[in-house]
């Protein structure tokens, strides 16, 4: 039995698609299934997924839009200099490379800077703002922050500096005192959607200032939009989707050399960007100077685009490196934490870097589903700075506030906040947000839920279906890739592949469809004996070698039945210890009893456990169907250790034993360390047979043994030689062998079964 790490919760549409307008759309069942479990079933719904029509509203209803093209316009046209203020992410650096190229087309004399994540932070700093006055610039537009950079903007503008704040993150109660401010969620404006990102803010400040927008800006905003995981629905879909035709068309310069770096030269989509091209531009901010990645996308020159591209990826391989660094030691620290009742893990160590601590905390979210904050220790400034991760019903904003006596300064939303604290408050932090979780535990369940769109059955996954669903693409926030249930697929074969076996390669079904489970590679010995499962996941066209085949992703996984693995040949990897007190460990008789929950085979079991494990062989099929039959198990792992086995020497014939026997008569008296060899000559035997047949001789008593002498007794009761004790037990011995070590497997697991009460 393999227990699922989610509950499944398939989706019940409350309304469906009608027919005339399935058969109006052509939209096939899987898609018209797919659109229902997202509750989009009316016609302008579905024409705003399936088809390419633009959604571009009125960059002048954006808010104080005109105030803020007069006041630029008006700077280029008096030679004011111009600041470009960015972010450290790759929204950030999108967005400023927009509105700087904008600017430059316009003739404006435009400078641009990304403030450094550790030294200046977030948003406006105020350093930084008065170093612009002070070289004479008196036009700074912020973009992808600035919304609550309150006392730094009013400082400036004091200093006779006009800010533009362009935004898209949550508006406060105050509005900062900028010259204008352009958010599409200001309250006082109403733009017709809300969920642009910085890129997309710039976006349309630069069709309110130039008349043919260059469609590079469209890649950039595709980028932005989708590593910064906004809503891909409205504005941003039609943007996206625009986007992605220019990045496959015709692909910038920069973002070319960036994907040659990355080893990548296939068909760019929503996935290219969320998992290559936007982990790597914000992969300089989170280590360095994010200004390179800024650098690279303003750049139109091969040759400075390639070194550009080149640090970028060094930066990403840096990053890689620090993140599995700190993954290993804060699961460690996880593991422990979860087995003393830990419900939220506080993660605190010196010497983790700032910049991917946030990547860690959604690692081990992922890993334990419990919400998760990770703390770098700084002695030298007396403060822990870090990144907290959460589940969806837990809010992170919720349950820092009920402890903001203990931080110094934090900032987030739901499922995500930063922070900074005292060192010393570490401890009371984590007593409080636990006690804080265990409260809420006993009137919320914490158990992980994921959705599932449609259940398919084996015959729906196919390259035409698969084909269909990606009409339905870009897949992101609001429109997420439709996940699967899948059930009663049996497992036709299976591997643990990577170079630390730690992800899973299977065939399932009767078409043996493939299927990848990545981080799992460690359930490899628990599916091996085909029984069905039940699987979540996505589908995709798998294509090798100009072919082209369905593929699963598998994000979770469940079995039900009772599972019986085979460890004969696996006893060096058994993925438990013998002394773990939830196991139960069968062994035989003759061995020690080294822990509490070891049994001898037949023996009374005190305890019910999940899993159980048959470590040696037993003496007889009867002792282990006595075990068998007390037990209750999830899991029974067949180890059966055993030093050497007979089953292929078997049992010498009468005649052998006779002639034996004859031979000790005719000698009377046999020293067997001297003549042993001699007489397995005699009788063309092994010398383990020959010492077989002397404990049966010596059994039933024939012979006698002294001093290393085998004399003939003068006058021996007459019984049969298999009436002998040791004769019967290496017959049973040699039936153990051959029912548990030589029989096909699948015959075993029957036998097994069928001994369970």
């Amino acid at each position: 039995m393999i227990k699922p790490k989610y509950k499944w919760k398939l989706t019940k549409p409350a309304e469906y698609i009608s027919d005339e307008l399935t058969s109006k759309l052509k939209l096939t069942p899987i898609v018209k299934k797919i659109l229902e479990s997202k509750s989009i079933i009316d016609e302008q719904a579905i024409e705003s997924i399936i088809s390419d029509t633009d959604v571009n509203h009125d960059a002048l209803q954006l808010s104080d839009m005109t105030k803020a093209i007069d006041r630029i316009k008006r700077a280029i046209a008096n030679d004011e200099k111009i600041l470009v203020y960015g972010d450290y992410d790759a929204d950030g650096v999108t967005s400023t490379t927009i509105l700087v190229t904008t600017l430059q087309l316009l003739g404006a004399q435009v400078g641009w800077h990304i403030p450094n994540r550790f030294t200046e932070g977030y948003g406006p700093n105020e350093l930084a703002f008065r170093n612009a006055h002070d070289e004479g610039i008196t036009l700074i537009i912020t973009v992808d922050n600035g919304i609550q950079g309150h006392n730094e903007i009013k400082m400036v503008q004091d200093l006779g500096v006009d800010v533009i704040v362009t935004d898209h993150h949550e508006i406060g109660s105050i509005l900062p005192e900028a010259y204008a401010i352009v958010h599409p969620m200001h309250p006082s404006f109403n733009y017709p959607f809300q969920q642009l990102c910085g890129a997309g803010v710039a976006y349309k400040l630069a069709q309110a200032l130039i008349e043919n927008v260059p469609d590079y800006f469209k890649a950039l905003v595709a980028i932005g939009t989708i590593a910064d995981l906004v809503s891909l629905t409205d504005e941003n879909r039609s943007l996206v989707k625009q986007g992605l035709k220019v990045l496959n068309d015709q692909c910038p310069t920069s973002v070319k050399a960036l994907l040659k770096e990355a080893g990548y030269n296939d068909n760019i989509d929503e996935e290219t960007i969320g998992f290559i091209i936007g982990p790597r531009l914000n992969a300089v901010g989170r280590l360095d100077d994010a200004s390179l990645a800024c650098e690279l996308l303003m750049t139109d020159d091969e040759e400075e685009a390639a070194f550009l591209a080149e640090q970028v990826e060094h930066f990403n391989r840096e990053r890689k490196d620090i993140v599995a660094t700190i993954t290993e030691e804060a699961m460690a620290m996880a593991e422990t934490k979860v087995k003393n009742g830990d419900l939220f893990l506080l993660l605190a160590k010196e010497n983790w870097h700032e910049g991917v601590l946030g990547i860690v905390a959604s690692k081990i979210v992922e890993t334990f589903a419990l919400p998760t904050l990770i703390l770098n220790i700084d002695r030298e400034q007396n403060h822990a700075k870090g990144s907290a991760r959460s589940i969806d019903q837990v809010s992170m904003f919720e349950i820092l506030s009920a402890h903001q006596e203990l931080i110094a300064k934090f900032g987030g939303h739901h499922m995500a906040a930063g922070m900074t604290m005292d060192i010393e408050n570490i401890e009371s932090l984590a007593e409080g947000l636990n006690k804080w979780m265990k409260e809420l535990s006993k009137t919320t369940s914490l158990d992980p839920v994921k959705p599932v769109d449609v259940l398919l059955t084996e015959n729906d996954i196919t390259i035409k279906n698969i084909r269909d669903m990606n009409r339905l693409r870009p897949f992101g926030t609001d429109f997420s890739r439709p996940i699967f249930e899948m059930d009663d697929l049996s497992v036709s074969s299976v591997k643990a592949i990577g170079q630390q076996k730690n992800h899973l390669k299977l065939t399932l079904g009767e078409s043996n469809i493939a299927a990848l489970f990545w981080q799992n590679g460690h359930l490899e010995p628990e599916l091996q004996d085909e029984q069905p499962i039940n699987i979540l996941g996505s589908v995709q066209i798998n294509e090798w070698n100009g072919n082209q085949s369905p593929q699963i992703i598998i994000q979770d996984i469940a079995m039900n039945e009772q599972q019986i693995l085979d460890y004969r040949s696996k006893r060096k990897s058994l993925p438990f210890t013998e002394n773990d007190e939830n196991i139960v460990v069968l062994i035989h008789p003759k061995s020690d009893k080294v822990n509490a929950n070891e049994y001898y085979y037949g023996e009374e079991i005190k305890q019910q456990t999940d899993k159980v494990v048959l470590r040696d062989l037993p003496m007889s099929m009867e002792d282990l169907s006595n075990s068998l039959q007390q037990l209750q198990f999830s899991q029974l792992y067949i180890v059966l250790q055993h030093n050497h086995s007979i089953y292929f020497d078997g049992i010498p014939n009468m005649d052998i034993f006779k002639k034996c026997y004859k031979a000790l008569i005719t000698k009377q008296e046999t020293n067997i360390q001297k003549e042993g060899m001699l007489l397995c000559e005699h009788l063309s035997v092994k010398p383990d047979t020959l010492k077989f047949m002397l404990k049966v001789f010596l059994d039933l008593k024939f012979v006698t043994q002294e001093d290393g002498l085998i004399r003939i007794n003068q006058q021996p009761d007459k019984r049969s030689i298999d009436s002998s004790k040791v004769y019967q037990l290496r017959q049973q011995r040699m039936d153990v062998e051959k029912q548990l070590l030589y029989q096909d497997f699948s015959e075993i697991k029957n036998w097994i079964k069928s001994q369970l009460s």
